[in-house]
């Protein structure tokens, strides 16, 4: 007898512009065409081989540091370049460690933090 993980839950002030940001960054799919839209209280991506992230309306904004984030491998380029991608998508950099762990610390538009790692 076990649990099987069904998905991970980000809180959003807007989970359409914070789900639309993740789907342009990992290529994802929407799970619920219908419900993804502005104004959304929900929003589901779907990696190719079947992982979920729902993006769920909270009224208020991130105030800490995340306790859990992602870490991200670049898939077919580099790590620079999925770090300038992310920033013209609207990502910031929080803590540039590239030059000495290897890894970029970036924020999505809400300020959720997430790594991207040297492939």
């Amino acid at each position: 007898m076990s649990l099987r993980l069904s998905h991970t839950t980000w809180d959003a002030l807007d989970p359409y512009t914070t789900a639309q940001f993740w789907k342009q960054l990992l290529s994802w799919d929407i799970e619920e065409p219908d419900l993804f839209k502005p104004g959304s209280d929900e929003c589901y991506l779907t990696s190719p081989d079947g992982y979920t992230i729902l993006f769920f309306k909270v009224p208020d904004a991130k105030k800490v540091k995340n306790r859990a984030h992602m870490d991200l491998v670049p898939d077919g380029s580099s790590r620079d370049e999925q770090v300038e991608r992310a920033l013209c998508l609207g990502a910031t950099m929080a803590d540039d460690r590239r030059h000495d762990l290897g890894w970029a610390v970036m924020a999505d538009p809400e300020g959720n933090e997430f790594c991207i790692l040297a492939g």
